[in-house]
């Protein structure tokens, strides 16, 4: 680190890569000449003693009074406890997307990758941006995400041993001992889900809020309570969404090109984001398609340009999503005879038709959007 007698800091950075035993923490400090100085990485055990040592070590660093901020990278679940933590201990915290770090990482010069060197980035780009502080998801959020996880990966068991009993009914001589095994199984992952459904029924009646924001993620025609809690336990609640294009780029519904030269690739989606998510939008968005005039309306449009119906639907899946992010923010119903007033520049759809797919209607009015 540099000198006490150096210029006064103007903030203090710790920039933490964490993983699922340890994690690796950069001290960094930016001056009032916006040069940025790190000193040397710290490795820590991710349990409590680590983050108290974290604390500690922190503070020998610091050399004058200036603000205090750790970067952290929501990688899995594994930063949670850290992030609790270093909440509790109200320090300022931010806890970045994945896709939002590598797009930075993208802009520097850096080409190696190692645990120090994205604890260094992470504090670099924490002493050249300006972040938003993380708040903690509530109880209620944190629970309706457990218990959301635990249904859907229920009832995908379900579903795959639904098919092995299928299967191997149909095979040479099924033994009668396998098939009741397999019948006893399947019984007990309905009794568990059913076990789920009430704790969630249980949940939402002690959090008349979250209830309430619920009923209005499914009023939108198509979208049933699963769904919808399962959009908003994967979203926690869009605490970490800043705006539409994010929420569909953490989603893996945003729109990729490769083109080079006269050699193209058919745009298509990422896929790269919230596996969970996708999974939750693709059966409301078929729903939809029968039982929503608009959503219908808009489908139509799509398959008129483009044979495969395969982005059309994605297209819906996209237009829902954003959507519930919009009700619930804005904390109202939907509403079918909603309108906004048109932008004063409407902007321009790429020309692509798998792109023309899912981007074809202005972003920044969301209601208006799905009405079309």
């Amino acid at each position: 680190m540099a000198s006490p007698a150096a210029a006064a800091p103007l903030k203090y950075v710790v920039g933490i890569d964490i993983a699922k035993d340890t994690f690796v923490a950069c001290f960094g400090r930016i001056e009032a000449s916006q040069q940025l100085r790190f000193g040397k990485e710290a490795t820590f055990d991710n349990t409590l003693a680590g983050f108290t040592a974290l604390l500690a070590w922190t503070g020998q660093q610091r050399t004058a009074a200036a603000p205090l901020w750790f970067v952290v990278e929501a990688t899995g679940v594994y930063y949670e406890e850290l992030a609790y933590f270093l909440a509790d201990n109200t320090q300022a915290l931010s806890v970045l997307l994945p896709n939002k770090v590598k797009h930075f990482a993208h802009s520097t010069e850096q080409k190696s990758k190692t645990d120090q060197l994205d604890a260094r980035l992470l504090c670099r780009l924490g002493l050249e941006r300006v972040l938003p502080a993380w708040q903690p998801p509530t109880p209620a959020l944190r629970q309706l995400r457990v218990l959301a996880r635990e249904r859907q990966s229920l009832t995908q068991q379900a579903a795959k041993l639904k098919l092995q009993r299928h299967a191997y009914q149909h095979s040479y001589r099924p033994d009668a001992r396998t098939l009741a095994r397999l019948a006893d199984h399947l019984q007990l992952l309905a009794r568990q889900v059913r076990a789920v459904d009430q704790d969630l029924k249980a949940l939402l009646e002690t959090e008349p809020d979250l209830a309430r924001r619920l009923a209005h993620v499914t009023s939108i025609p198509g979208m049933g309570l699963t769904s919808a809690i399962l959009v908003v336990a994967e979203t926690n609640g869009f605490a970490l969404i800043e705006n539409e294009r994010q929420l569909a780029s953490y989603a893996g519904l945003d729109v990729v090109q490769h083109q080079s030269g006269l050699a193209a690739r058919a745009a298509r989606i990422s896929r790269r984001g919230n596996v969970r998510l996708r999974t939750a939008l693709y059966l409301p968005a078929l729903s939809s398609l029968r039982c929503n005039p608009q959503q219908k309306a808009f489908y139509t449009q799509l398959r008129a340009r483009q044979p495969n119906g395969k982005p059309g639907v994605i297209a819906v899946m996209r237009k829902l999503l954003l959507l519930c992010y919009s009700l619930w923010t804005n904390d109202r119903p939907y509403d079918p005879q909603y309108r906004l007033a048109p932008p004063a520049e409407k902007e321009v759809a790429p020309a692509t038709e798998a792109v023309e797919a899912t981007q074809d209607e202005p972003q920044k009015v969301l209601l208006q959007d799905t009405q079309r």
